[in-house]
């Protein structure tokens, strides 16, 4: 499956997380693109819209930065699907109240068929918004 249109941007650290990852998506022939700061990543973003958006990692500073707060900051925000990548042992995100506005959450350990699932899901969403 071939994912042409557009891109996943990732926001991460260098860690065996973002190699995994990076790793599924070349696999899947989708391209993405690493940020390392959430600058970084809104900068990227405004500049060329991805599809999808994956936190990866648990660096204090992203996890109080607000999706929503990104999000208002975007252009063609309403189009990007955000989603963070979390260990199966953090329930704390997993709790409406205590979640900073993501439209989901990975849990690892990830497979290459939830992985699938969700471009096609974030492809579609940016398609009908685009179109709509």
């Amino acid at each position: 499956m071939k994912f042409s249109q557009s891109y996943v941007l990732i926001l991460a650290q260098p860690s065996d997380d973002l190699q995994m990852l990076e790793s599924l998506l070349e696999r899947l022939k989708c391209p993405s693109i690493v940020t390392h700061s959430p600058e970084q990543a809104l900068a990227q973003a405004n500049q060329d819209p991805p599809y999808l958006m994956i936190f990866a990692g648990s660096h204090p500073k992203w996890l109080q930065m607000r999706v929503n707060d990104l999000r208002s900051n975007l252009a063609n925000a309403g189009s990007i699907t955000i989603v963070a990548l979390t260990d199966f042992h953090v329930p704390k995100l997993l709790h409406q109240e205590d979640n900073p506005g993501f439209d989901g959450f990975l849990v690892k350990p990830l497979s290459s068929d939830v992985l699938t699932s969700l471009l096609q899901s974030a492809w579609a969403r940016q398609t009908c918004y685009m179109t709509g």
